[in-house]
């Protein structure tokens, strides 16, 4: 499965098909990579010392916003945006959604990373791990 499709977009942004572009997937899949990289690199390769990282066994809906938020300002709103120097409507839109994106992995991160671990589909609690942050996301 994927951590977010062209419907929750639309869900999140319900104009985003009204200024030419009839397909978002690619840019959703560049953010849900950048997501799976930034969870390996910060969380899993910390925690655990083996190379069984498997982005699978996250749960998918645990990283849906994020990955919305972070295709928004990375991916998506640079294409429409015509980068005037007094600035546009989709620039300040980039800064809203980066805003949103790194208040939403901050939340995610210390809630706790869903990762089930033993493939059983079934998360329990010590397939819970938290991690404390002492930074905001950049």
């Amino acid at each position: 499965m994927a951590f977010a499709t062209e419907n929750d977009l639309v869900d999140l942004l319900p104009s985003i098909y009204n200024h030419g572009v009839a397909d978002w997937s690619a840019q959703i899949t560049k953010a849900e990579t950048d997501i799976k990289d930034i969870i390996k690199s910060t969380w899993y390769d910390k925690r655990y010392n083996d190379y069984s990282w498997d982005e699978t066994k996250l749960v998918d809906a645990q990283w849906t916003d994020a990955t919305l938020y972070r295709a928004l300002y990375r991916y998506i709103l640079p294409q429409l945006s015509q980068f005037r120097v007094d600035g546009d409507t989709f620039q300040e839109m980039m800064k809203y959604y980066k805003s949103e994106y790194k208040e939403e992995m901050n939340e995610q991160f210390s809630i706790g990373i869903k990762y089930d671990r033993n493939a059983d589909d079934i998360i329990t609690n010590n397939e819970i791990h938290d991690f404390p942050q002492t930074r905001i996301w950049r």
